[in-house]
């Protein structure tokens, strides 16, 4: 799967099902940070974070491609430089909409 049919999947998963979308997957990644610090030693966990969000980058740049991933993760930064926070678990921000 690559680039825009991986981010309209997404975007269609997320439309179809309004009530599971953001929050419920964050907590799925909550569940796993956790899970991982009972296995990971002490002496590394202040970066259990970095290491999973290298691991979504990853992914987002095999499926969706390097510039598509940029793009979103350039969208991101600006969102919540813009809010001075991240976004609320409840209120995905659509990274994928092209903006001119």
């Amino acid at each position: 799967m690559r680039s825009n049919e991986s981010s309209t999947r997404l975007g269609q998963f997320l439309e179809g099902h309004p009530d599971v979308e953001v929050a419920e997957l964050q907590s799925v990644m909550d569940r796993i940070q956790s899970a991982i610090r009972y296995v990971v030693p002490r002496s590394h966990q202040p970066y259990v974070g970095n290491a999973l969000l290298n691991l979504a980058v990853s992914r987002m740049v095999s499926e969706t491609g390097a510039q598509a991933t940029a793009t979103m993760l350039i969208r991101l930064v600006d969102s919540v430089v813009e809010h001075g926070e991240p976004p609320p678990a409840e209120a995905a921000i659509d990274l994928t909409a092209k903006h001119s």
